[in-house]
C-alpha cells in the first residue's frame, strides 16, 4: 500500500516505520528541516524489548512528493491538521482514505472536508512512543489500535487497513463504537495530560499522589457527563484500568502535553480539555475543574 504519513514525530516514525517494515511505500511528510534531514539520512530504528529493526525511509516537504496515496495516517498536533491536510491535496485522488490517531476532537470533520466522509476513518491509540532522536524511537509491548468509520461507509477499505495494521504488529482492530473509545482515551488524555502539565509532574508521581489521583478521578468523572451528553457511553472500569495502567508501566513518562509547556510550544489543552468544556457548556452540563486545568495548561511557563 502506499502510504503517508503526515506528521512524522514520534508517533508517526514509529507507525510509519513499522509499516514501511512490513513491505509498504510510505512516505513521510513534516515541515521540519531537521526532521526531513535526518529521516533521508538515517532511517528509522524502532527499540522495543531490547530489540531493534531499522528501514531507510522517504521524508520532505508536501511539496516534495507527487505521487497518490491510497491512504494518509495524521499525526500532526490538532491545531496543525487543518493546514496540514490542505497541503497534501494533490496526493489525494478520490480513491484516497484519510486516517487521524491524533488526540481530542475535531480532527476527524477537518478529514472529512478533504478526503470526503465516506474516505475518512478514526482511531486511537495507546502505544507508547519516545522520540530519542529524530530516526529513533523507544517504544514497548501491549499497546493497540482500535479503528473505525466516520460515517457508515468504507467497511471494506477498514477491514484492509487493519489487516495492514496487524502485518506490521500494531495489534489493530476494527470497533463499531469508536466514538466511546474515542471518548475513554479523551477522558485519559483530559484527566493526566493536563494535570501533568500545570503540575510539572510525571505520570508515576501523579500515581502516587493521592490528591492528585483524586483530582484525575474529578475530571473523569465530568468528562464521562460530557460523554453522555453526547449520547457517547463509555466504560468508567475500562478509563481507570487505563490509568492504573499507566501508573504503574509509564511511571517515569512525561506528558506530550507537559513536554510542549515546557519546550514554551503550544499545547493541544484546548482541543482535548477545552473541546470537551465547549461541549458541555451547549449540553448545560458543566465542568469547572477541567475547564480551570485547560486554561492553566494551555499558558506558557514564565
Amino acid at each position: 500500500m502506499k502510504i503517508g504519513i503526515l506528521g512524522a514525530g514520534a508517533m508517526g516514525q514509529l507507525f510509519g516505520g513499522r509499516l514501511q517494515m512490513a513491505g509498504n511505500d510510505v512516505v513521510f511528510i513534516d515541515a521540519a528541516p531537521s526532521t526531513i534531514e535526518a529521516l533521508n539520512a538515517q532511517g528509522i530504528t524502532v527499540r522495543s524489548e531490547g530489540q531493534e529493526s531499522h528501514t531507510p525511509v522517504r521524508a520532505g516537504t508536501a511539496s516534495d512528493f507527487n505521487e497518490t496515496l491510497e491512504l494518509i495516517i495524521v499525526f500532526t498536533k490538532s491545531f496543525h491538521t487543518e493546514a496540514a491536510v490542505a497541503s497534501v491535496g494533490h496526493l489525494i485522488s478520490t480513491r484516497t482514505f484519510g486516517l487521524t490517531l491524533q488526540n481530542g476532537l475535531g480532527n476527524a470533520d477537518a478529514l472529512a472536508r478533504s478526503f470526503g466522509p465516506e474516505h475518512t476513518l478514526v482511531g486511537i491509540t495507546d502505544f507508547p512512543a519516545d522520540l530519542e532522536r529524530p530516526g529513533l524511537i523507544t517504544t514497548g509491548p501491549g499497546g493497540k489500535v482500535r479503528v473505525g468509520t466516520f460515517t457508515d461507509g468504507s467497511r471494506a477499505f477498514l477491514r484492509l487497513l487493519v489487516d495492514k495494521l496487524n502485518e506490521a504488529g500494531l495489534n489493530a482492530s476494527a470497533e463499531d463504537d469508536i466514538q466511546t473509545h474515542i471518548w475513554e482515551k479523551l477522558a485519559f488524555n483530559a484527566a493526566l495530560n493536563t494535570l501533568s502539565a500545570v503540575t510539572g509532574q510525571t505520570v508515576g508521581q501523579i500515581g502516587a499522589s493521592g490528591p492528585a489521583k483524586e483530582l484525575v478521578a474529578r475530571v473523569v468523572d465530568e468528562t464521562v457527563l460530557v460523554a453522555d451528553s453526547q449520547d457517547v457511553r463509555v466504560s468508567r472500569d475500562r478509563i481507570e484500568a487505563a490509568l492504573r495502567n499507566a501508573y504503574k508501566h509509564a511511571g517515569e513518562h512525561k506528558t506530550s502535553m507537559l513536554q510542549d509547556r515546557e519546550a514554551g510550544r503550544r499545547t493541544e489543552a484546548d482541543y482535548i480539555g477545552g473541546a470537551i468544556v465547549r461541549l458541555g457548556e451547549i449540553a448545560g452540563v458543566r465542568a469547572p475543574l477541567l475547564g480551570t486545568l485547560t486554561t492553566l495548561a494551555s499558558e506558557p511557563i514564565q
